[in-house]
């Protein structure tokens, strides 16, 4: 037996028994928070002034950063362009694992190109990295996300060469690598840095191409605006908002899921973090709320990260916006960019495969005279729990 269903049903008990209660103190700050939003809609040098000195005072503080727009704009879907070409990146990875007898990891990313007033059909291009030996002695699985996330910029910046017109780029996930340097030793802090540099290098090659480059991030658990709101009343001292948290757990889709409209976009923010002077201008970090619904009765929220040198452009905005927009129709059943739908299918690894891989490495080490170390006595321990046949009842 693997879980106690006795004590997760006194739990659950307790949980839904508790569940108006905070349902009702949910409801009284999410009021709170709109009237806020309502107020200080162009309240914005206010509030700008009250971030910039909180983020002064805190390094972790992290939140909205008004810029020209009301707090509550609501801006509606503009036409999409005539023509475009958009490119979708998407990566996975195999990550090293001391248990297995094989030591490597792979980064696999996949991209598929689509072009809107093109007959050209979409295409797909797909780039396998394995690293190995001494490549991975420090590599922890932070770093290998890094990495994913790097290549996936590159490879858009790769594809972008030589095209014209518009291009619009996009990842899933935001652009901002937030979360980076947390728990690395000093060999490491060292690899992550030059990874980084190249992920800003390929930043860099996309704002040069004249771009449209964004990250997509599906169904967000971010409270920037509503961290941006507990500072607005005047009796909040910026010095003590680390622990004053009292519109928790009001998240930014529950503020905006009545502000905006289907198809229609928030206002664009400044995104400020602990790792946001790491992205200059024009490299600076903004974000956006989006309605990737066309339902007046459900809406589905999606946060658009973006570099200034696209928040800075309406033309780019807009642009962006639509398509985002109609790629989320694409696929009635999913309200998702189709062509991120398509690039995941392109660049999952799966366990089949991995498996392959292992056989492919510990064939050609046999080749070579060489074996494979024996798997963990751990790993084959798990492995043997877990191909053990259920008892049936009463057996």
């Amino acid at each position: 037996m693997s879980l106690d269903f006795q004590q997760v049903r006194q739990q659950l008990q307790h949980l839904i028994e508790s569940a108006p209660e905070r349902e009702e103190i949910k409801q009284s700050k999410l009021e709170q928070a709109r009237q806020l939003l309502s107020e200080h809609a162009e309240n914005l040098d206010y509030l700008r002034d009250k971030a910039r000195r909180a983020a002064a005072l805190d390094q972790f503080f992290r939140s909205a950063v008004p810029v020209e727009e009301a707090l509550n704009g609501s801006f509606p879907l503009p036409e999409i362009p005539s023509e475009a070409t958009i490119i979708a990146a998407d990566g996975s990875q195999i990550n090293p694992d001391r248990h297995l007898g094989t030591d490597y990891c792979l980064v696999n990313v996949g991209a598929i190109t689509m072009g809107i007033g093109q007959k050209t059909a979409p295409k797909a291009t797909v780039q396998t990295q394995l690293y190995y030996g001494d490549e991975i002695f420090s590599m922890q699985e932070k770093i290998v996300a890094l990495i994913r996330d790097m290549r996936e910029r590159e490879m858009l910046a790769e594809l972008a060469e030589g095209l014209t017109g518009t291009i619009v780029t996009f990842t899933d996930g935001p652009v901002e690598l937030w979360g980076r340097d947390v728990a690395l030793d000093a060999e490491e802090v060292k690899e992550e840095s030059s990874y980084f540099q190249r992920y800003l290098e390929a930043l860099s090659r996309l704002h040069a191409l004249d771009t449209i480059t964004a990250g997509y991030v599906d169904r967000p658990r971010s409270d920037l605006m509503v961290r941006l709101l507990e500072l607005a009343p005047e009796d909040i001292m910026v010095n003590d908002i680390r622990g004053n948290r009292w519109l928790r757990p009001i998240l930014d889709t529950d503020l905006l899921n009545r502000t905006l409209k289907p198809g229609h976009r928030s206002a664009i923010f400044e995104l400020l973090s602990r790792t946001s002077h790491k992205y200059q201008h024009p490299f600076s970090l903004h974000f956006f709320y989006l309605n990737v619904s066309l339902d007046e009765k459900k809406s589905m929220l999606a946060r658009i990260e973006i570099p200034a040198w696209v928040a800075q452009n309406q033309t780019k905005v807009d642009a962006l916006h639509a398509i985002l927009v109609h790629q989320c129709q694409i696929v009635p059943t999913r309200r998702y960019p189709y062509l991120l739908m398509r690039a995941d299918e392109t660049a999952v690894v799966t366990r089949d495969e991995k498996e392959q891989v292992d056989s492919m490495i510990a064939r050609e080490l046999y080749l070579r005279g060489l074996e494979t170390a024996d798997k963990s006595e751990k790993q084959q321990s798990k492995e043997a729990a877990r191909s053990k046949p259920k008892r049936k009842k009463g057996i």
